[in-house]
């Protein structure tokens, strides 16, 4: 069966063709530079302090070394990024560079836990139901970027391909050839943060009968520890040596899964990590994004999570109405997916921007999943299994943004298990994401008569509806991709 055309206005395929790229590693910013010094950093200040810049290409971030820092500078191999430690009269040096777009402190970000499988329709999926082959990730290979995994868990060691994890600092001499070693089967995780998080994904439930498996099983993982502490630069390094991996054909990564952020603020596609992000997806990884925990009122999302090219995924009750913590996004703002996309494949692709007339950031969530009482993978030692008091020795209940998703991811990892199985082809992460919103389940409170949370669907607290995995994957499976024009969002 071939894939349905679709109509999908401005995906990776036309962008490469407006920059003339051949692969997404050729991929260089173009047009004239529009360099700014982002808040939180100083330069009025002798003090030399933490500041990544992002360059129109990566063979600029060599032009660092003209500025003779003490501790020398960390260049990325793949994105234009280069990081060190700055003085202010250096911060506004490089930022008058013609070359340079954006300046910016290595800030913390944070974990977004709050101090599914039936809900989503995934078990049917694994089953077959309603489908011409039952669909359990094995095609798929998902990245989590976040504080590790316990890589001896017996429901995630057979999953397992890698487990990075950064260590020492990409400053010291020769520093930046350690920044990420795989530690193979053993424990990177302090937390249990990142380990409860690719449980949701792909947990095989081998420990619990079936009865705690992920919502992909037989998904392949990989892991990016960061530790208990996150920063910009470690983020950021994360996507940059996935990409390198991703180039050389050392693995193939489909989905990435990110649960952490850095409060409300509005999209800049300047930022270092959404420039990561986009040349992730340049590579074909559909990257995810909890929506943030804060929540209930409007305009709250953090600006990482608007970028439209990514899904960002708001949090649930086991009724499926909306947990009060969830972010939301702006009621006056942008909720079309496709204006943003276009307006950024245009900017990225060398129109100025005051040349663009419309939003670059998308106001909305995604899709919603479930993330209050989320039972998953941890370590019997884990911190985070004092969190809720339960039975489980292998297993345990956390909430929050960070929980939704990956249960998405994992939903996103079936719809495209169905997609390489029949078509054999790697689709746009947009097109992936448009197929998710457009089955969503936009009445899925309707007749709710006691909810937990809020059980009024809006574009702002559940984007196009309660991700629905078995209707994605009977669309995947028929080669079905979703065109913007087919998302209907909650109230409408």
């Amino acid at each position: 069966m071939s894939p349905t055309p679709h109509s999908t206005a401005s995906n990776r395929r036309q962008f490469l063709r407006l920059v003339g790229a051949a692969s997404a590693g050729a991929v260089a910013f173009s047009g004239a530079a529009a360099a700014a010094i982002a808040d939180g950093l100083e330069t009025d200040a002798d003090d030399l302090q933490e500041a990544l810049v992002v360059f129109d290409d990566a063979d600029d971030v060599d032009r660092l070394a003209e500025l003779d820092l003490a501790e020398g500078f960390y260049g990325y191999e793949t994105l234009p990024i280069g990081y060190g430690l700055l003085s202010g009269d250096q911060l506004l040096e490089v930022a008058g560079w013609e070359e340079v777009r954006r300046v910016s402190p290595n800030a913390e970000l944070d974990w977004e836990h709050d101090d599914a499988r039936p809900d989503t329709r995934a078990r049917e999926v694994q089953a077959g139901e309603g489908l011409e082959t039952p669909y359990t990730g094995e095609n798929v290979h998902a990245a989590v970027i976040d504080t590790g995994i316990d890589g001896a868990h017996p429901d995630l060691e057979g999953n397992l391909e890698a487990n990075w994890q950064w260590v020492g600092n990409p400053l010291d001499e020769g520093g930046e050839d350690d920044v990420w070693v795989d530690l193979g089967a053993v424990n990177s995780d302090d937390v249990g943060h990142g380990t409860h998080c690719c449980g949701s994904v792909g947990a095989d439930g081998s420990e619990s009968d079936g009865e705690y498996r992920g919502m992909a099983p037989d998904v392949t993982l990989t892991s990016y520890s960061t530790n208990a502490s996150l920063t910009l630069l470690k983020a950021t390094s994360a996507y940059d040596h996935l990409l390198t991996l991703q180039e050389s054909g050392e693995h193939e990564i489909h989905l990435a899964s990110n649960s952490y952020g850095a409060g409300p603020g509005e999209f800049d596609p300047w930022d270092p990590l959404n420039v990561a992000t986009w040349y992730a997806y340049e590579a074909d990884v559909l990257v995810s994004f909890s929506a943030g925990n804060d929540g209930p009122e409007n305009d709250t999302l953090g600006q990482r999570k608007q970028a439209p090219y990514v899904m960002n995924v708001a949090a649930a009750h086991a009724d499926q109405s909306i947990t009060d913590f969830s972010s939301r996004g702006d009621a006056e703002g942008n909720h079309d997916r496709e204006t943003a996309f276009e307006n950024v494949v245009d900017l990225y692709s060398g129109v100025p921007e005051d040349e663009i007339d419309g939003p670059f950031g998308l106001h909305r969530p995604s899709v919603a999943a479930k993330g209050a009482s989320v039972m998953s993978t941890l370590n019997p030692a884990h911190p985070l299994q004092a969190y809720a008091v339960d039975d489980e020795v292998y297993y345990g209940l956390l909430s929050g943004t960070s929980m939704a998703c990956p249960v998405a991811v994992g939903c996103a990892a079936l719809a495209l298990d169905a997609y390489l199985e029949h078509h054999g082809e790697v689709p746009d992460p947009i097109d992936v994401i448009s197929t998710l919103e457009a089955t969503a389940d936009a009445a899925a409170t309707d007749g709710l008569e006691e909810p937990s949370g809020t059980a009024e669907y809006a574009p702002t607290n559940a984007g196009a509806g309660y991700v629905d995995a078995l209707a994605a994957a009977q669309r995947t499976e028929d080669g079905d991709l979703a065109s913007f024009e087919e998302v209907t969002l909650a109230d409408e």
